[in-house]
């Protein structure tokens, strides 16, 4: 009886934790999904249809949460509240826990892996003259550890794209185990598709880190 009861718990942290979004902004269950090989998203190419990770964490969740009211009602009246109140508390504090975490692993960290892209708060808005392009962006930051500067540049990603821009880097200067909004003017030209102009919080970044480079989200 215990064993069942320790399983439909487990079952609701492990479907929390799929669910759940880190301090980056994505789903803990899409970096779950691709270290086991799967596609977290049915249209893996343009992370778009159905979120798979997601879906399964909901699935794990309701079964739990089923199968330990049933066994808990009779002894816990509160128990359906504490549970879902239990639930919300984990989203909520979620982000903040993986950002903590993340500043105590890498907290000496001299290198790329040091330094993180936030989707949250980060936005760029584009004019195109000619085939030249300028991004005026807003990139959030975070430096884990003690790196002092590093090169970044965005892109558009496939679920945004309408043409095909390439930006020139920028080399910024960071402080240590922050998290920071980087204001910045990109200059850009455009090599495939039509003018346009507009504004969006979808968008790629590349950072790299004495030649060593890596992207957050798929380029067009």
């Amino acid at each position: 009886m215990l064993r069942k009861e320790v399983l439909f718990f487990a079952l609701i942290v492990i479907g929390l934790l799929l669910v759940s979004q880190t301090h980056l902004g994505y789903s803990f269950g899409d970096s779950i999904f691709r270290a086991l090989g799967i596609p977290p998203w049915t249209r893996a190419d343009y992370e778009s249809g159905l979120h798979l990770a997601v879906v399964t964490g909901l699935v794990f969740i309701i079964a739990g949460y089923i199968g330990a009211v049933r066994f808990y009602q009779s002894r816990y009246a509160k128990i359906r509240s504490r549970i879902i109140l239990g639930c919300i508390a984990f989203v909520l504090l979620f982000p903040s826990v993986t950002e903590k975490a993340m500043m105590l692993l890498n907290y000496h960290s001299v290198s790329v892996s040091s330094v993180a892209y936030s989707k949250k708060n980060s936005q760029c808005s584009f004019r195109s003259e000619d085939a030249k392009m300028k991004a005026n962006c807003t990139v959030t930051l975070i430096n884990y550890g003690k790196e002092k500067t590093v090169t970044v540049k965005p892109y558009l990603i496939r679920s945004a794209a309408s043409a095909k821009v390439m930006f020139e880097p920028m080399t910024i200067t960071l402080p240590p185990h922050r998290k920071v909004g980087v204001s910045t003017v990109f200059n850009g030209e455009l090599l495939d598709g039509t003018g346009f102009s507009g504004w969006t919080n979808d968008i790629g970044l590349e950072i790299e880190v004495d030649g060593l480079k890596k992207r957050y989200g798929k380029e067009a």
